[in-house]
C-alpha cells in the first residue's frame, strides 16, 4: 500500500498516540492518588455495577483508586455507547461542580475501587488536582475519539482492541500474549456498531491467527499485526 506523506504522518501519531497510553497506562499501575483536602470515602463497586445513572443529582465528584469505569450514554436508537474510560487515578462525575445533573451513566468494567468527594468541600488546590486530571482525560478521548470513528469497522475493532489491552481489562496470560476481558457487545458499544458486525469482524480476526477469543475474552496474539490494521487508513 502507497502512503501519502500526510497519511503516513497521521499513522505515525496513532502509532505516537498509543504508545504514549501505553506509558500512561503503566504509570497508572503504580499511580500516585494526589491527597486532596476535601473529605472523601471509599467505595468498592462490583464489576458491571452501575454508579450512577443519567438523570440523577450530581452530589459527588468521584477518583478512581483501582480497577475500570467506563462513561456510557444511550443514543436515540437504543443503543448504548461507550463515551470514555476512567483510569485508576482519573477524576470523573465532574458535573458535580456545576451543581447540575447526569448526563451519562458510569458503569465498573471491572472490580473497582473509587472514592467519592464532596465538591462543595473543594479548595483551590483541590480543584488545580482535578483540573490536571480532567485536562489529560480530555487529550487522551480526542485522540482516541478521532480514531475510534475513522476508517472501517475492522480498523476500528481493531484500535479499540489495542486500547483495552492497556487497561486494567487486560492481563498478560502464561504465553506472554495481553488477554482482554471483552465481550463482542462491549467491543460494539466502543466503535459505534453493532454486536453482530463486531462479532464477524472478530471471527476474521481469529480465522487470521491474529487474535483468540473465548469466553467474555480475548488474546491479541500478533499486535503488531494489529496495529498494521488500525493504521490502514492512513
Amino acid at each position: 500500500m502507497i502512503m501519502h506523506p500526510q497519511h503516513s504522518n497521521n499513522a505515525t501519531q496513532f502509532s505516537n498516540n498509543f504508545n504514549a497510553l501505553n506509558a500512561a497506562n503503566n504509570l497508572n499501575n503504580e499511580v500516585v492518588h494526589t491527597p486532596l483536602n476535601a473529605p472523601s470515602q471509599s467505595i468498592n463497586l462490583q464489576r458491571k455495577q452501575t454508579l450512577y445513572h443519567a438523570g440523577d443529582r450530581a452530589n459527588s465528584l468521584y477518583r478512581v483508586r483501582e480497577g475500570l469505569i467506563r462513561i456510557i450514554r444511550t443514543t436515540p436508537e437504543g443503543r448504548l455507547m461507550t463515551l470514555r474510560h476512567v483510569m485508576p487515578g482519573d477524576f470523573f462525575g465532574e458535573e458535580a461542580l456545576s451543581d447540575s445533573t447526569r448526563l451519562e451513566v458510569a458503569e465498573a468494567l471491572t472490580n473497582a475501587e473509587v472514592e467519592t468527594i464532596d465538591p462543595t468541600a473543594i479548595d483551590f488546590v483541590d480543584l488545580q488536582t482535578v483540573t490536571h486530571s480532567m485536562s489529560k482525560q480530555m487529550q487522551r478521548l480526542m485522540d482516541y475519539e478521532y480514531h475510534l470513528q475513522t476508517g472501517d469497522l475492522r480498523q476500528r475493532v481493531a484500535r479499540y482492541l489495542i486500547q483495552l489491552a492497556q487497561t486494567p481489562l487486560a492481563v498478560q496470560n502464561d504465553a506472554g500474549h495481553m488477554m482482554v476481558s471483552a465481550t463482542h457487545e462491549l467491543l460494539a458499544e466502543g466503535t459505534s456498531s453493532t454486536r453482530e458486525s463486531v462479532s464477524k469482524i472478530i471471527t476474521d480476526l481469529r480465522n487470521e491467527n491474529l487474535i483468540a477469543s473465548g469466553y467474555r475474552s480475548i488474546v491479541l496474539l500478533e499486535r503488531e499485526a494489529l496495529l498494521d490494521i488500525a493504521e490502514e487508513l492512513y
